[in-house]
């Protein structure tokens, strides 16, 4: 690829945005004014346009809002950290040596929550249920009650409103499987991953999809799409979309350093001649989605507006991991298709996967430059950050 196709941009600085808040360094405005969306209320495309009216959010170094997280990027914070004693013993596993069954790199994006509590009487729980209950699952409970209050939702029990959450991973599943004593009535529902959604619609009474999404690195994005796709099909009026990580077990983790997509270094140099590979992090994140029209009748909060979302797969590559150039550029093509969308040039930022793998980066960019080259885009990748 040519160096110049694109303007590269990896983290937001005061004198390279887009925008005069950032340029600032003053918070964003978390909610768009009448006039911002009133004009996007009818699609030019097939896609009618869906609005995220809630959010709730837990990543790395105590970040539990918005204008929290965004402020960390204007900053440049990096919150990596050694693997916690608290998650396993990273000691046992670190080596240089790249021998089967070790890790290159001690280090991580970990939550500052505590793991091991919650409020089992807010929920209705018993306390035998919550032992056994995989973190995510209490994680993504606390986020989602902030999620529908961030939206001011209160009628929402007994509602046809969807769930899908992604997940990467099944550590406490490994953890308990390796458990002689975690028997009894809970196991199936508190360590399977499909309980993830299903927690979530079963304690806050939704009755709409409920199903979690497994696709690698792309789940809470498959989520995304299919809450999407459900609510413009009628099949629910609106979707809480979640996407959960949390690092219980070095199972996952040996298996991607022996996959060599860990960064030796431990860090995570997206776009970058000295990348080495990617950096693992935990985070549990939560939108509340619904259609715009809707969104506008309800009186709610209106944090973004989705225009069109597309899916699709590599087809056979070099290897099962290999991602394609094409691929990734017919499905920017069939997102922007959606949404009616046919003057590339006015797209002023492209928020990038950016692995910092040498294989993944440049096919990423690639794509990126054939769709958006002839006027350049500014890119950019959160993975350095968080």
């Amino acid at each position: 690829m040519s160096p110049t196709a694109i303007r590269d941009v990896s983290s937001p600085s005061s004198d390279n945005t887009p925008s005069d808040s950032q340029s600032t360094g003053s918070p964003i405005s978390t909610t768009l004014s009448t006039d911002q969306f009133l004009s996007d209320t009818e699609s030019q495309g097939n896609f009618p346009p869906i609005a995220i009216v809630g959010i709730g959010l837990r990543l790395p170094g105590g970040v539990k809002t918005t204008e929290e997280f965004w402020s960390s990027l204007l900053n440049r914070q990096s919150f990596r950290s050694e693997v916690p004693r608290s998650r396993y013993n990273v000691d046992a596993f670190y080596s240089t040596s790249g021998r089967p069954g070790t890790v290159k790199s001690r280090h991580g994006y970990f939550l500052e929550d505590d793991l091991s509590s919650m409020d089992a009487a807010f929920f209705s729980m018993s306390k035998a249920e919550v032992e056994r209950l995989d973190p995510q699952q209490r994680l993504l409970l606390e986020v989602v009650w902030e999620c529908m209050e961030s939206a001011g939702q209160r009628d929402w029990r007994g509602r046809n409103i969807g769930c899908y959450v992604g997940v990467f991973g099944e550590d406490w599943l490994d953890l308990n499987a390796k458990d002689p004593q975690h028997t009894g009535m809970y196991r199936i529902t508190g360590t399977a991953d499909f309980a993830l959604a299903n927690r979530v619609s079963y304690e806050f009474d939704m009755k709409g999809p409920s199903m979690t999404i497994e696709t690698g690195c792309s789940s809470s994005f498959v989520g995304l799409h299919e809450a999407c796709a459900a609510i413009h099909a009628g099949v629910c009026e609106s979707a809480i979309v979640a996407g959960t990580n949390l690092l219980l077990s070095p199972t996952m983790t040996l298996a991607l350093s022996e996959q060599g997509v860990l960064s030796p270094s431990g860090m995570c140099q997206s776009f970058d001649a000295k990348a080495d590979g990617y950096v693992r992090g935990e985070a549990v994140n939560a939108v509340f989605v619904k259609k715009l029209d809707d969104a506008i009748r309800d009186g709610d909060p209106i944090r973004a507006i989705i225009r069109g979302t597309a899916t699709n797969f590599d087809g056979k590559t070099a290897g099962i991991s290999n991602p394609s150039s094409e691929s990734h550029e017919a499905l920017i093509r069939q997102a922007y298709a959606a949404a009616g969308i046919e003057d590339f040039t006015s797209t002023a930022f492209v928020e990038c996967h950016g692995t910092g793998t040498r294989t993944g980066d440049p096919i990423e960019t690639t794509a990126v430059g054939r769709v958006f080259g002839k006027s350049g885009v500014y890119i950019g990748s959160v993975k350095p950050n968080s």
